[in-house]
């Protein structure tokens, strides 16, 4: 019977933890049941092409949800079940097909029958203090399982606010490793560039959104999408990269209310702490510094560079002190996205093609064809 009250215990703290209290963990049920899936298919998908590794994780996400609603019913079976056993078959009043059943099973059918308010009346208790337990159980059941369901049903619509943000960015920067220069070039006329203020604010609320979504729904980690685009990593990276683009190339003192707009910080900070935040809730180590950058992310800058001054945009004149300062704010967050993405299973060249310009077109492209 103690084992039985130390697992309601536990299951009921599940639920609150999980379910309703905001934070940037889950039950520990739930946490190490996703850690552990995850993990599993991580490593299952590893060394498989690249669809196929997308296609392996895209159903971590969609398993998670059934298995944590079972293993919290379950856990209320299970620990009810424990309750009963002492009294069972003495404390009830039992059909005559159901005496011959072992009295674990009598007690473990009884509790299932009663946390879903079925009540076949087969097994129906006697004993006052076992109809007060079954009483609380129904009571249990009743709350649990639809708070369970509505928990699913805001998860759902976190993930479509998240896709919806991945969307509108991608339709704006486009395919591939381009993408930020792209984006830059779109909202370039005239000498100046229309509409980019009103983006980065956009972006930047709907990133603070969803970051307060995976703090209460920490789940949302583990729902890979099948376009890398779509994904988390990936809206991070153009997010920041463009504060980054926008901070050290073109020239700031032409285009001054652009490069130093609150926007700009705003979608910047809220990146970078959302970066922070994920990562902590994976215990993620923190990055070595990358001693090599500079070298690494030459082929970025110079594609960067021509694509910007052949749509009209004037560069800073001091191509090396831009430079510097391009790699001085990558650095402060390109560690540490890199490990959030790795642990998310991307592959980094497929989110930034910062040396492989055709891993991300390729990733870009592998289902979106046209």
């Amino acid at each position: 019977m103690l084992a039985g009250c130390a697992l309601l215990l536990l299951a009921a703290h599940e639920v609150y933890a999980t379910v309703l209290h905001a934070r940037g963990r889950a039950g520990p049920v739930a946490d190490l049941l996703a850690r552990a899936v995850w993990r599993l298919a991580r490593r299952k998908a590893r060394d498989l092409p690249r669809e196929r590794r997308h296609r392996t994780l895209n159903n971590v996400g969609p398993l998670l949800l059934p298995l944590l609603l079972g293993s919290l019913v379950g856990a209320f079976i299970l620990g009810f079940a424990l309750v009963y056993l002492p009294w069972m078959p003495e404390g009830f009043s039992l059909d005559p097909g159901a005496e011959a059943t072992p009295r674990w099973l009598q007690a473990l059918y009884f509790s299932g029958v009663t946390i879903t308010t079925l009540g076949y009346g087969d097994i129906v208790p006697r004993a006052d203090a076992v109809r007060l337990v079954a009483l609380l159980e129904a009571t249990a059941g009743f709350i649990a399982i639809p708070l369970s369901v509505s928990y699913f049903l805001t998860v759902a619509g976190a993930l479509e606010r998240r896709r919806a943000t991945a969307r509108a960015l991608f339709v704006e920067a486009g395919r591939g490793a381009d993408a930020v220069a792209n984006l830059l070039v779109h909202h370039h006329r005239d000498g100046a560039f229309v509409g980019l203020d009103d983006l980065l604010t956009r972006t930047a609320a709907s990133l603070q959104e969803l970051l307060e979504s995976q703090v209460e729904h920490p789940v949302t980690l583990y729902f890979h999408p099948l376009d890398v685009h779509d994904g988390l990593p990936r809206l991070l990276f153009l997010s920041l990269e463009a504060g980054a683009v926008l901070r050290a190339l073109p020239d700031a003192s032409r285009y001054r209310e652009a490069c130093d707009h609150p926007a700009l910080a705003s979608l910047e900070e809220t990146a970078r702490g959302a970066v922070t935040e994920i990562s902590a809730a994976l215990r993620l180590r923190p990055a070595a510094p990358d001693e090599a950058a500079a070298t690494r992310l030459a082929p970025r800058i110079a594609r960067t560079r021509r694509r910007l001054a052949e749509a009209g945009i004037v560069l800073a004149a001091d191509a090396d002190a831009a430079d510097r300062l391009y790699l001085a704010h990558r650095a402060r967050w390109e560690g540490e996205l890199r490990r959030l993405a790795h642990a998310l299973g991307y592959d980094w060249e497929e989110i930034t093609g910062d040396a492989d310009a055709g891993a991300a077109d390729e990733a870009d492209h592998a289902r979106n064809p046209g």
